[in-house]
């Protein structure tokens, strides 16, 4: 797509067109704007909404998609929505000079940090030494010029992961998912199959666990599988900051003791309290696998949680979702 003369930083640019392709609606909007762009008939983003027939393409949009557009598409330049008395009209132009701003506060803009992140990247995509889903969402982001670790690439993979993880499940984790491992440490995050011998709960079978405390019989941290995978994306964004280092190597982790206090104090991490779990390390049934920290953000996405009641049998992973939301909104 040709794009707008006077807008920077490409690459965010770029990324932010890749997130939102992900969903059918924007991938025609697009369709609309590249044509028009290439026969001259727009100049710029500002007069997306002179496209014929882009209002109505708009009102089509849904809800997702909507939120999609605002959240990724408005801050690079797009145009925003207009709703009156609850429906979509179609587009304001609105010009945007100071594109991208929103997420590129928090970028270390440098050659020198975005040859690490790509020299990263391009050694993960060997980390699991065979073509595996993760490897996969690499792969392609890396052909995108998704690299740098902000929303976009964070929004990208969760969309990915939701789309082409559908039936991405747990023994494909257990498989490919990362490497076995003997010795789990703290700010870490693990997968394994886990069946306690007396539950006196349901259970997830199959945890996603970030390990924030060990002893020599038991382990605990914050389960994943227990939220809905929007807030498993809002809590893990939140937690990013108490990370070692930025780097997204193998030897990133979380300063574990530190957010276990913030857990307990902060009203904002209310939802990593109410999906905190404990487990013992005589019940693990299968190897534990470590899960790279460039593969949190689909990890996360992919359905990988089997929830089990007291008896043995399945339950649905909605219901517990549920009630976990409806428990972290209880907590003063």
């Amino acid at each position: 797509m040709a794009l707008p003369v006077g807008l920077k930083h490409n690459k965010i640019i770029l990324g932010a067109l890749a997130s939102a392709s992900q969903f059918k609606g924007l991938r025609h909007l697009f369709s609309m704007v590249t044509s028009n762009l290439t026969k001259g008939r727009i100049k710029s983003f500002d007069d997306i909404n002179k496209i014929k027939g882009i209002n109505k393409a708009v009102q089509q949009l849904t809800l997702s998609e909507r939120n999609a557009y605002r959240k990724i598409l408005v801050p690079i330049g797009f145009p925003e929505i207009v709703v009156q008395q609850g429906k979509i009209t179609g587009l304001i132009s609105v010009r945007r000079i100071s594109t991208g701003l929103r997420v590129t506060d928090t970028l270390v803009d440098t050659k020198s940090f975005q040859k690490k992140v790509v020299n990263n990247l391009k050694q993960h995509i060997d980390y699991l030494q065979k073509e595996s889903f993760f490897q996969k969402a690499h792969k392609q982001a890396k052909q995108m010029g998704i690299i740098e670790r902000n929303e976009i690439t964070r929004a990208w993979y969760h969309n990915y992961a939701l789309e082409q993880g559908v039936n991405y499940r747990s023994l494909q984790m257990l498989q490919e998912g990362g490497r076995r491992t003997s010795d789990m440490r703290l700010g870490r995050m693990y997968f394994f199959r886990y069946t306690p011998d007396n539950p006196e709960e349901i259970y997830d079978e199959y945890p996603l666990l970030f390990l924030l405390y060990e002893d020599a019989d038991n382990f605990s941290g914050i389960n994943f599988h227990h939220l809905s995978p929007k807030l498993r994306a809002i809590l893990l964004g939140n937690m990013l900051m108490y990370l070692t280092n930025q780097d997204y190597t193998n030897r990133t982790r979380l300063f574990a003791r530190k957010f276990r206090d913030v857990i307990g104090n902060n009203k904002r991490f209310r939802h990593a309290k109410v999906s905190y779990r404990q487990y013992r390390s005589n019940q693990i049934k299968s190897k534990v696998i470590q899960v790279h920290p460039l593969d949190w953000e689909l990890a996360i996405m992919v359905p990988t949680e089997r929830f089990k009641t007291i008896g043995g049998s399945r339950t649905s992973s909605k219901k517990i979702w549920y009630k976990t939301a409806k428990r972290a909104r209880s907590l003063k």
